[in-house]
């Protein structure tokens, strides 16, 4: 519980935005699905399923767009959410799309944003602030690495 207290003082210190976190990196696929798996595992956070967007569309005959979607998630935030507010589980686990452009690697997350919005009042909005800045620091520390 002191955990989501200090998820939450967290939370309200970041301002609400309304695009998704992005960070790019001079890194190839191999390298940031390495690099993100290492800063999620840092924040008790684990990789629940990698889809790769680009295999599927080449399959169809379309050029390869070089895109994956990333779902990494942790039982506690899944036990918050149920606790907390069950239609939370619907933003569960979160969602990173990475785009490969040369050899710049994007990463970005949902858009929080329509959440905050649709939950306006503690505790949910408070659970969505501090899922958000978990997610900014993830992100914070794949940069480092």
């Amino acid at each position: 519980m002191k955990l989501l207290a200090c998820l939450c003082a967290l939370g309200l210190s970041l301002c609400a935005q309304a695009e998704p976190l992005t960070v790019s990196k001079n890194v190839d696929m191999h390298q940031a699905l390495d690099d993100i798996s290492l800063a999620a595992a840092d924040h008790e956070l684990v990789l629940v399923k990698m889809q790769p967007i680009d295999h599927a569309l080449e399959k169809r005959g379309f050029e390869n767009p070089h895109v994956r979607i990333l779902f990494i998630g942790s039982e506690s935030a899944v036990r918050w959410a149920e606790a907390t507010e069950p239609r939370l589980l619907n933003l569960l686990p979160l969602r990173l799309t990475l785009i490969q452009r040369g050899g710049s690697m994007t990463v970005m997350s949902d858009d929080f944003e329509p959440w905050l919005k649709e939950f306006p009042d503690a505790p949910a909005h408070l659970m969505i602030l501090a899922w958000q800045a978990e997610l900014k620091s993830m992100l914070d520390d794949f940069m480092h690495q």
